[in-house]
């Protein structure tokens, strides 16, 4: 479901707060969200390490769900074309707002 979520274009990324570029295997969270009557998440952000909201107080807010993920980058490439882009690869879900609109804390580990 999230691993293999394409992140950016190119071979690289930045960070939405610093815009440090993050690349293949780079560690990174990711901030998502999901419209009530959509089954795709969409990616609203990108943090490294050093500007990894703690909660979703302070972030703009979205109609449905919220999810900050953690993972690292991968690189996936289109043979045919030559396109390489970053991937969103072991992701695991740290904090949401499904359900109850209440975040938590408890980590999940996303399956591959």
């Amino acid at each position: 479901m999230l691993c293999g979520l394409r992140i950016d274009t190119g071979t690289t990324t930045t960070c939405t707060e610093c815009d440090r570029a993050l690349t293949e295997c780079d560690p990174v969270t990711i901030r998502l969200h999901q419209n009530r009557q959509d089954i795709q998440w969409h990616l609203a952000a990108c943090y490294c390490l050093g500007c990894v909201p703690i909660s979703f107080e302070g972030l703009p807010s979205t109609l449905g769900t919220q999810l900050l993920c953690e993972g690292r980058i991968g690189i996936m490439q289109d043979g045919q074309t030559h396109q390489t882009w970053p991937v969103l690869v072991s992701p695991t879900i740290i904090e949401t707002t499904r359900r109850t609109h209440v975040t938590y804390h408890a980590t999940q580990e996303v399956s591959e």
